[in-house]
């Protein structure tokens, strides 16, 4: 089945943006889904990339793929273009995962200038991200654009970038679904 890969630096408003979304997707949170193979229940899903060793995160990279590659019908999978650890930059993506998504249709990043960033970090409660200023976020940003332009080369797929500017929510959604409306048509 048709899968699509929205992906964004923490704190675009990507997972924001996925929940509002019409259409009849299974969306598949990578992170919120590796929690299921992760054997210590007391790691957080935010300390996934502190606390555990590269070869169980890897097992339960590997399983969530098998999971998505199973599923029946279109898929989103929502997930990180690469996830900060402090100077060091995982690509949310091994070069294994590429090939193992079939029917990729195409990668949306979403974005966001650094400081809308930085303020919504600052008022989501609900996560526990490491602080940074401006610079280190565009920084990060810099590095995800890099990656998603890869990730696209490697799939043969097109990449859309979307900017989700403060306070327009709506706007990003619909600029979102037409990329969607437009990737699942060819």
């Amino acid at each position: 089945m048709p899968k699509l890969i929205i992906t964004g630096t923490p704190g675009s408003g990507k997972s924001t943006i996925i929940s509002k979304l019409s259409g009849n997707f299974k969306i598949i949170n990578i992170g919120t889904e590796m929690m299921k193979y992760i054997t210590n229940k007391s790691i957080l899903r935010d300390e996934i990339r502190s606390k555990l060793e590269y070869n169980e995160i890897a097992l339960a990279r590997e399983k969530v793929f098998d999971e998505i590659n199973k599923t029946k019908g279109p898929v989103i999978i929502d997930t990180h273009t690469s996830i900060k650890s402090g100077k060091k930059f995982i690509p949310g993506f091994s070069s294994t995962d590429l090939l193992s998504l079939k029917n990729t249709k195409a990668i949306i990043y979403i974005d966001a200038f650094a400081v809308d960033i930085l303020l919504r970090r600052i008022g989501d409660r609900t996560r526990s991200r490491e602080d940074e200023t401006a610079e280190e976020i565009e920084e990060h940003r810099t590095v995800n654009i890099s990656l998603a332009t890869y990730y696209s080369v490697q799939l043969g797929v097109p990449l859309y970038i979307i900017k989700n500017k403060q306070d327009r929510l709506d706007e990003c959604r619909r600029d979102v679904e037409k990329a969607i409306s437009d990737a699942l048509s060819k």
